[in-house]
């Protein structure tokens, strides 16, 4: 997923702005000004125009110092220029306006996972994920189950990803973690529940490798011959080189 659509969820947020506003700019609410600025310099990020979303977040900070959601696009367009540090600053800086804003939550909890700092982004994801007024609890949630993987915390991972597979029900990858973390603890029964949850989202959609070596061991379990060989037969076409081909090929019987 690409990072502007992850993180931008602002845009229908500030639709309602007017580039208008600009032409007499002294005349207007710099508030409403500073929110319009700010809507377009999220789609200039969306369009790979840093420098004239740079432009606008300037001039909304000087109408409006304490626009939040500035802040926080600031800190998109400098964790994507790779200056993290000065993101980080951004993301804070939107918090301490208003720590009820889940989408900066998020924004800062995905630049924490990128820096390896789990503990830390699990908490501004479980933040976000508990806000049932952000509409992009999913991402949250999914962000919140691979931090507390890294982490260590199987317990809470399980936690989320059952949270994100009840919220987005046909999506696929959820039900894959669940059905591999299962699977890892020994129990077959839900692995297997799980896995066939995953088929069904996955619809016509090529399994992943990951996916078909699971599918592979759990065949094996029932002694699935024909399951096996046919799985076998597309991890070998489409993913030869992968590290679960090679794992099959060494246990197989």
């Amino acid at each position: 997923m690409k990072q502007s659509l992850l993180v931008l969820g602002i845009l229908g947020l500030l639709s309602a702005c007017s580039v208008q506003v600009f032409e007499g700019e002294r005349k207007v609410d710099p508030i409403a000004g500073a929110r319009a600025r700010v809507a377009i310099a999220a789609e200039y990020i969306q369009k790979g125009q840093p420098e004239l979303a740079l432009q606008h977040l300037q001039r909304a900070l000087e109408q409006d110092p304490k626009s939040f959601e500035a802040h926080n696009v600031m800190g998109v367009l400098l964790e994507q220029d790779d200056n993290f540090e000065k993101a980080e600053q951004s993301y804070q800086k939107a918090l301490s306006l208003n720590s009820d804003y889940p989408q900066a939550r998020n924004n800062y909890g995905i630049l924490l996972f990128k820096l390896k700092r789990y503990k830390e982004a699990m908490a501004q994801f479980e933040v976000a994920a508990n806000d049932l007024s952000y509409e992009r609890r999913e991402v949250a949630l999914d962000y919140m189950g691979r931090s507390a993987l890294m982490f260590g915390q199987k317990d809470k991972a399980y936690a989320s990803f059952e949270r994100l597979l009840k919220l987005s029900p046909r999506m696929p990858e959820p039900a894959l973690i669940l059905a591999q973390l299962a699977f890892d603890d020994k129990k077959y029964d839900d692995a297997a529940r799980y896995y066939q949850k995953y088929l069904r989202n996955l619809a016509k959609e090529r399994q992943s490798a990951s996916a078909l070596w699971l599918g592979i061991r759990l065949a094996r379990l029932k002694k699935d011959i024909d399951t096996i060989a046919s799985y076998e037969l597309v991890l070998r076409e489409f993913y030869p080189q992968s590290p679960e081909y090679q794992e099959h090929l060494k246990t197989r019987p």
